[in-house]
């Protein structure tokens, strides 16, 4: 199977996740982790009408997979996601190691990728190792124009 096209199936299963999300009053993010293959955790965003402080989707996709593949560490996973995981996420990628993270839009000052706290791209922190590779899937807004950098 062509990468992209399974890149462009997880990134519509995490529109309409953010879709979900949106309809019960919350930030419109949609986040999954595919290991293997396989989705081993997804969710849609709980914040700011959920009951959990920290809904954040790609926070709550990254603790379902953590539980299905019963290890915290996902090294060979990869994060998609709606909108560029947060500060708070992109800590929580380099903490369980996932490997890629695909992102459909920039998240502006708190962004983990783009911003003035560009924890994805962190290679200071040496128990994180190498940072992940960043496919930024909407660049600038244009669906089907992907960008791959290494963040």
């Amino acid at each position: 199977m062509n990468p992209e096209d399974t890149d462009a199936g997880w990134m519509r299963r995490c529109e309409d996740l953010a879709r979900r999300a949106a309809l019960a009053g919350n930030t419109p993010v949609g986040a999954l982790v595919v290991l293997d293959g396989g989705v081993v955790g997804e969710a849609a965003e709980e914040a700011p009408r959920g009951a959990r402080p920290f809904g954040h989707a790609e926070l709550l996709a990254i603790e379902a997979a953590i539980r299905a593949a019963g290890s915290r560490l996902l090294e060979r996973a990869t994060l998609y996601s709606t909108a560029e995981p947060c500060v708070l996420c992109g800590f929580a990628v380099r903490e369980t190691r996932i490997a890629r993270v695909v992102i459909g839009r920039p998240a502006g000052d708190i962004g983990s990728a783009r911003s003035r706290f560009p924890i994805l791209a962190a290679d200071w922190v040496d128990r994180w190792g190498r940072p992940p590779q960043v496919v930024w899937w909407y660049e600038q807004g244009a669906p089907g124009r992907q960008t791959t950098r290494r963040s």
